[in-house]
């Protein structure tokens, strides 16, 4: 796709979702760092780190409404530069493409007197600046980015088109090395309407698997596919004359269950810029409550409501049907078990759960990882959890769960979430 710019900005053909994007990943990074940088109870003291993998160059022109906004990665050097708290944030920008790596820089000569570009282009073992600027090609940007002590990191994916799925294990194999190890976060950035209605000279996906009727353009698009899955499974499900909006929450969950190879959490975040356009932020995480941060904060922009299961009535009837778990304890003592089955209810998206989740060993639960496999183990007895059959990036053998809705809702009168409904400009706009 050849690139465009308007002065400093780079202008994105019929990406007219753009700005919506960019407001909510520059408010999305003001949430997420104050959360995992231990806030001002822990004086901002954990090390943070935003890796953005297609800087652009910070700028981005807004055609309908002739305007220059921050982009993703001019809003974690805003972050940066302009909030005095944030001594352990570091800002790797990677940006391959010669043209917009050098407005980039000026935009940050142009936007921020504290931006200090000769000490951002300093090998990175020599940067003492925490802002670090990359022009080179991924898998070299990469290993660059292996000799930053990152700390807690958030990876964006925001490609002109699509992300490879091999580009996604490239940073993960690096990252996360054990079994869904917590400290990584990624979002992904999908187009998800394009690849069925198409945008400028990008085909949508044939609708049937004969090869023999597909266009040469076609083909392209079902390649390009082929990489973002990594795999060609997806085609028996997506390829078909179903409704648009049917494949579309199709590719969503297959692409879903695709990366939870590496992540337990895959939270898709839906935006309608206008009209029937779809495209999803996708955020991928191991670290429970930084996903149902993010689910409370999509759903206060959105307006849906935040998620409310009524613990009274619903432990009301628990005991009801357990009493034996209450013996030996005093007042407002609860069993580890409905300790675990709640806090998976509340925080863990899509119900998901294995003895090694982070929020189980905490204070208010303080299950070690035997105590919690013998408890999970009885939740799946009674019917409250689901055993997983799905493999992982590590090979274990590791149980995981995921919640019951069915017994949740007769047992205990508890339903799930309620689907995420898309944020549009108008939403956007309204809460101003």
């Amino acid at each position: 796709m050849p690139l465009n710019f308007v002065g400093d900005a780079i202008s994105l053909s019929g990406l007219t979702g753009t700005k919506l994007k960019c407001e909510v990943i520059g408010q999305y990074y003001d949430l997420w760092w104050y959360i995992t940088s231990g806030g001002p109870r822990r004086g901002y003291n954990f090390p943070t780190a935003f890796v953005e993998l297609d800087a652009a160059t910070g700028e981005v022109y807004i055609k309908e409404t002739d305007e220059k906004v921050l982009g993703s990665a001019g809003h974690a050097l805003n972050l940066k530069y302009t909030n005095p708290n944030t001594h352990k944030l570091k800002v790797i920008l990677v940006e391959k493409h010669d043209g917009c790596y050098e407005k980039l820089k000026d935009v940050m000569k142009k936007r921020w007197s504290k931006a200090n570009i000769q000490e951002a282009e300093k090998p990175v073992l020599e940067n003492e600046g925490n802002v670090y600027l990359l022009n080179l090609e991924f898998s070299e940007a990469l290993e660059e980015i292996d000799k930053i002590q990152l700390g807690n990191s958030m990876f964006f994916f925001d490609p002109l088109r699509s992300v490879t799925y091999d580009s996604i294990e490239k940073v993960t194999r690096r990252r996360i090395v054990d079994y869904y190890q917590n400290g990584t976060e990624f979002i992904i950035f999908i187009f998800t309407s394009d690849w069925f209605q198409g945008r400028d000279e990008f085909s949508p996906l044939p609708n049937t698997s004969n090869v023999d009727k597909w266009s040469p353009e076609e083909k392209s698009t079902v390649d390009e596919a082929n990489s973002l899955f990594g795999h060609e499974a997806w085609q028996k499900e997506l390829l078909t004359e179903d409704m648009i909006d049917v494949k579309q929450k199709k590719l969503i969950t297959l692409y879903k269950d695709q990366l939870r190879d590496w992540f337990r959490y895959v939270l898709p975040m839906p935006f309608n810029p206008k009209g029937n356009q779809l495209f999803h932020l996708i955020l991928c995480s191991n670290y429970e409550d930084g996903v149902k941060a993010t689910r409370d904060f999509y759903s206060d922009r959105t307006g849906n409501p935040r998620y409310r299961p009524n613990n009274k009535n619903a432990y009301k009837l628990f005991r009801r049907r357990h009493p034996e778990l209450l013996r030996g304890l005093k007042g407002n003592q609860r069993p580890i078990h409905w300790k675990l089955l709640w806090s998976t209810i509340k925080s863990h998206e899509d119900g998901v759960c294995d003895s090694f989740c982070v929020d189980y060993g905490r204070e208010g639960i303080g299950a070690n990882v035997i105590e919690c496999e013998q408890r999970l183990q009885w939740l799946e007895i009674k019917g409250y959890l689901k055993r997983l059959t799905r493999s992982n990036a590590w090979n274990s053998d590791r149980v995981q769960y995921e919640l019951n809705w069915i017994t949740l809702k007769n047992n205990l009168g508890v339903d799930p979430p309620l689907q995420l409904r898309p944020l549009s400009v108008e939403m956007l706009n309204r809460d101003k």
